[in-house]
């Protein structure tokens, strides 16, 4: 079987996956999704971000799998419905709430601040639910009661929310701690870093400056606070680093070039690393392990840079290197692993029994990502362009 075939068939199993596996049908998280599906090995939690990236994932697939509407759209009804009532709350959503609250550890700092990253995933899901059903993500009896619609009540919100997170030029803060909570520990994603311009870039890719004002003014400050001279302060982490490069990669989708050559030179930066389609964690430290989200989004951006003539012969040769190695990695129910730890023995797709992630252990966003670098990468390898709307969807 070819690399493109492979990826293609992968391709297909991460979405069967998807749609059954993370989804919580029933209790009082339902319409929830799960983080991962962990066998037990690990207590069970769903959180906003994932569900708003569920959405954009959802909004995508109906995109490019126009048979698997009927299927999206009921999953979009359900995860609107849970996100409206986590943002309902006075000090907004739970960052992470576990299926069993006992299971929660007492040192769960996350609930104790609102982050932007989270909550502009969460925006950017309800934005492209609204576009993909055209009726605010409610049912159609839902959608003649309900004024407004629910997900149209929810992305009013999680602005309202975002909105409180802005620094003083304007740009977005990465968290701001709760009433009477203290600091959360200092990491990349508690401080104002390069990974918020996924935030303003997807908020620029799914708004109209007209229609969201504040939005896209704060969008426009992170832009410029964080994408300007990226080269220089790139993060060490991949995974920030090519949230970083998605961001500029949506902000570009709704006509901002002006940090084309940013982009690039930082992809090529981080692509000079790879070695027969692996990244590390830590692009220069080879003994970081190897995650499936940032083979996944190196795909991603790589494909789309390809297929727009913008990577050399080496970046673009690489390319079907790290779609393989991400392929390699999903069992055969479409369960992708989050990392080589979770990967059983290495097994490969070509045969080995239990190949890919062990049985029961699936990442939900490393499968979202994974999903869709496949399909664009298949875009590209056959010389197309990727399509302006797939990356307004990147998820």
């Amino acid at each position: 079987m070819s690399t493109r075939t492979e990826a293609a068939v992968g391709a297909v199993e991460l979405a069967d996956w998807l749609l059954d596996r993370p989804y919580v049908a029933h209790g009082r998280e339902a319409g929830a999704v799960l983080g991962a599906t962990t066998g037990g090995a690990a207590p069970a939690y769903v959180y906003p971000e994932i569900a708003g990236y569920y959405l954009t994932w959802l909004a995508f697939l109906r995109t490019v799998e126009p048979d698997r509407t009927a299927r999206a759209t009921v999953r979009i009804e359900a995860v609107t419905g849970w996100l409206a009532r986590e943002l309902a709350g006075p000090g907004g959503p739970r960052t992470r709430s576990y299926l069993d609250p006992a299971e929660e550890p007492p040192e769960e700092w996350r609930n104790d601040a609102l982050f932007a990253f989270d909550l502009g995933m969460v925006l950017r899901g309800l934005i492209a639910s609204v576009s993909a059903t055209g009726m605010g993500g409610t049912t159609t009896a839902q959608h003649a009661a309900a004024e407004p619609p629910v997900a149209e009540s929810s992305t009013a919100r999680a602005a309202e929310l975002l909105d409180r997170l802005r620094d003083q030029d304007g740009s977005w803060l990465s968290c701001r701690p709760l009433p009477g909570a203290t600091a959360p520990p200092e990491r990349w994603s508690t401080r104002p870093g390069p990974h918020l311009l996924k935030v303003a870039g997807g908020v620029l890719a799914l708004t109209r400056p007209q229609d969201a004002p504040r939005l896209t003014e704060a969008a426009r400050a992170t832009l410029r606070r964080h994408a300007a001279a990226l080269a220089d302060r790139l993060p060490a982490m991949s995974h920030p680093a090519l949230y970083a490069l998605e961001g500029l990669l949506q902000a570009e989708a709704a006509g901002h070039t002006e940090y084309r050559a940013e982009l690039e030179r930082c992809y090529t930066r981080l692509s000079s690393h790879l070695a027969h389609g692996v990244l590390h964690e830590y692009a220069e430290r080879p003994d970081s392990r190897i995650r499936s989200d940032v083979l996944a989004q190196l795909l991603r951006v790589g494909s789309v840079l390809a297929s727009q003539g913008r990577l050399d012969a080496d970046a673009v040769g690489e390319l079907p290197y790290v779609a393989k190695a991400l392929t390699e990695r999903i069992d055969p129910a479409g369960a992708l692993p989050f990392d080589s730890a979770d990967d059983s023995d290495g097994a490969a797709r070509s045969g080995a029994a239990g190949r890919g992630a062990r049985a029961g252990l699936g990442n939900t966003w490393c499968a979202m990502f994974a999903h869709q670098a496949l399909v664009f990468h298949g875009r590209a390898a056959s010389g197309r362009p990727v399509p302006d709307q797939w990356i307004r969807l990147l998820v």
